[in-house]
């Protein structure tokens, strides 16, 4: 038992002081930083996108107008119309 007890503890000191664990370097704590800083901000911006498109009105529905009389001369269609 104080076999397995000294080679877990030796194990653990190793891999403390070992370069090698990526979260005991500088450069490893600051990957790890910029990291949750990037999930943080993306889950806001989705937070932030959801809510704006939730609240967004919809389009009232209209029926087309129909007209007749003078209005419907002056387009385009009239022009080409008069031309001899």
């Amino acid at each position: 038992m104080k076999i397995h007890l000294r080679a877990v503890v030796a194990l653990f000191l190793a891999t403390l002081f070992l370069p090698g664990c990526s979260m005991l370097t500088h450069s490893g704590r600051q990957q790890a930083a910029y990291a949750r800083y990037v999930s943080k901000s993306s889950k806001g911006r989705v937070k932030q996108q959801r809510l704006f498109h939730s609240n967004k009105p919809a389009m009232p529905v209209t029926e087309p107008v129909e007209s007749s009389g003078p209005a419907e001369s002056s387009g385009p269609q009239a022009v080409a119309e008069n031309v001899p």
